[in-house]
């Protein structure tokens, strides 16, 4: 089974695939584990992308 959701980071306006999760909560982990910047989860099952954004080792919702 592919796991649901898809984590980048952004760097200089490009994505870059970091990994896959099972959960949300995965997700964010893997985003926290690289450090300050922006991210974004994709969700192969719906299509959707959220965005984040890591500073001093904490993980904030930015709209989009």
């Amino acid at each position: 089974m592919v796991a649901p959701l898809d984590v980048f980071a952004v760097k200089n306006d490009e994505p870059k695939w970091l990994g896959c999760a099972e959960t949300l909560s995965k997700a964010l982990d893997l985003a926290l584990q690289h450090g300050e910047g922006s991210y974004f989860v994709f969700s192969q099952q719906t299509g959707h992308k959220n965005f984040y954004e890591v500073t001093a080792g904490t993980i904030y919702p930015v709209a989009s």
